[in-house]
């Protein structure tokens, strides 16, 4: 969970930070002024104000420059002419050390020209002092709600800003992942198809199954970014997070050793999730794993689940970009090194690690973000050096009762051979070959077609009339699902199988296409798609 020490995990800006809003009924004042009398004077003056107060005060602007930015206070009184300097001054420096609490100027000789200076430097008021019974406290107020105001502003701003740019990484970290899984669809057909041909015990067969091995990994890499990229293929259902956790509790042991100490904190009647259980298995195990490497000399580890309700106040303090509702919570915090700032900002994005060259990728914390947002939830990460890490995500409870998502059967069937004809639909190249090849060995008539028009000219010929449509879900001009509801109009018996690098949800803006019709994951080997075929034509009428 600690970059510094280990991340496995979205180009500088920040991530939302949890907001510390000010407390209206109790005010903390630092008063800057070398006058005896400056706290009685400022006592008097908020004799009937409507909030508590706790006042401090200071005589010089050296020492409280050094108390400005211990960043204790919530609004700054500063004299204009101290020991050491002008209350103008000193507002000068403050605001150069990138404070940005409010300061009301106070002098006993006004002047339209320090009234101007004061507002050049940016106070929130000036006050004369012979007025400071009337209008201080008004002053005070004004200056804390304009603050507030304007860091709800920023923090929204700031919010969008990083949402904006979580998803145009993700946009990218999709677009790669889509075109990867084509080359390795064409990497790992090829190599099942080298594997087929000669003896197992041929020293090539070995070199071979090397390669395989290396491909089956970095399909696992595409994997991960899509889950960052929200377009992993999901299977949702009703979960319990008490169940999930507790189930990653018996293997703790063995994932982060004995000289991490444990614990839990469960809500009892925790609000059920819509989720897909393998995603929040990863979340755990990503974020446990984060938690260990970040305690190498041993700490404590705490997983929390509480219900939890938001509202619109709430899930700004929190920094998350959530609908008022009701949600399921799940925290894991350790006693870690922690983060610098600058790591925390980096966190989430993709391939930014600060592990060894070698001992991560980078795609931890993405994958665990782009699973929460898919799952329509929210995170937040708060760390210092020195202080661990705690993450906080929020999950949407669902009313369902129980169930699994609507989604076609995907049990393959045991044999993948046949003798029926199949129109294969897709625009690369080295995927249509090995699709092609690996089918035509296993008995079928294969008609190949780079995109929707070839493949309507070929389905116009009686000679080339195909039982089975098998296309790419993405492609350009006409899609596979335009493709298939125009040949399905003139031939209600076709089958049809779809193949996507893309998840359901980011493919079916072309249309609520899928139905009962079955879906083969990019990368895929050939015996997986010779399986889906066979599924797929053995569907009764009516089901593709």
């Amino acid at each position: 969970m600690h970059k510094s020490a280990a991340l496995n995990a979205p180009t500088t800006t920040r991530t939302p930070r949890r907001v510390t809003r000010n407390d209206p009924r109790h005010v903390r004042v630092l008063v800057i002024d070398d006058d005896p009398q400056a706290l009685a004077l400022v006592e008097m003056a908020l004799a009937d104000a409507h909030f508590k107060r706790t006042i401090e005060v200071t005589p010089t602007a050296t020492i409280g420059l050094k108390r400005i930015k211990a960043d204790e206070h919530d609004v700054y009184i500063v004299d204009h002419r101290l020991p050491d300097g002008t209350g103008i001054s000193l507002i000068h420096e403050a605001h150069a050390a990138e404070i940005d609490k409010p300061f009301i100027l106070i002098t006993g000789f006004g002047s339209s020209s320090l009234d101007e200076a004061a507002l050049n430097e940016g106070a929130a008021d000036y006050v004369e002092k012979h007025l400071l019974s009337t209008h201080l406290e008004r002053a005070i107020r004004y200056a804390i709600r304009n603050w507030q105001t304007h860091r709800d502003l920023l923090d929204r701003e700031e919010q969008l800003r990083h949402a904006q740019k979580m998803e145009g990484i993700g946009r990218l970290a999709g677009g790669v992942a889509h075109d990867f899984n084509n080359l390795l669809t064409a990497i790992i057909g090829f190599t099942d198809l080298i594997i087929e041909r000669i003896d197992p015990l041929d020293a090539v067969a070995d070199d071979v199954r090397e390669i395989r091995k290396a491909a089956d990994q970095a399909a696992a890499l595409t994997r991960q970014l899509l889950a960052f990229s929200r377009r992993q293929f999901l299977e949702p259902r009703v979960l319990d997070l008490n169940e999930i956790v507790t189930g990653l509790i018996r293997m703790l042991p063995r994932l982060i050793g004995e000289h991490i100490e444990t614990s839990t904190r469960l809500a009892p009647h925790l609000g059920r999730i819509w989720a897909d259980q393998s995603q929040m298995d990863q979340i755990l195990v990503n974020l446990v794993l984060n938690a260990r490497d970040a305690m190498p000399s041993g700490g404590r580890l705490t997983i929390e689940t509480a219900n939890v309700v938001l509202d619109e106040e709430q899930a700004r303090s929190e920094g998350v970009t959530l609908e008022p509702g009701r949600y399921a919570m799940l925290a894991i915090a350790d006693t870690g090194v922690g983060m610098e700032a600058a790591v925390r900002a980096r966190a989430f994005e993709p391939f930014f690690t600060t592990k060894p060259l070698g001992k991560g990728t980078g795609l931890g914390l993405a994958t665990v973000y782009g699973i929460v947002d898919q799952s329509s939830g929210a995170i937040t990460l708060d760390s210092a050096p020195g202080r661990g890490t705690s993450i906080r995500i929020y999950l949407p409870v669902t009313s369902t009762l129980t169930g699994r998502a609507d989604r076609p059967e995907t049990r393959p069937a045991l044999s993948g051979a046949g003798t029926e004809r199949v129109l294969l639909v897709e625009d690369n190249d080295s995927v249509r070959q090995v699709s092609a090849e690996s089918l035509r060995r296993r008995g079928y008539t294969v008609h190949e077609a780079r995109n929707a028009d070839e493949a309507i000219q070929l389905a116009n010929r009686e000679s080339t009339a195909a039982q089975l449509l098998v296309t790419d879900v993405v492609m350009p001009g006409m899609s596979g699902p335009q493709l298939a509801a125009f040949l399905l109009e003139k031939t209600p018996e076709l089958r049809v199988l779809y193949m996507s690098g893309f998840t359901d949800d980011a493919a079916s803006v072309q249309g609520n296409f899928w139905g009962t019709i079955p879906l083969l994951q990019k990368p895929f080997t050939p015996g997986q798609l010779a399986d889906r075929v066979r599924f797929a034509l053995d569907l009764p009428a009516g089901r593709s």
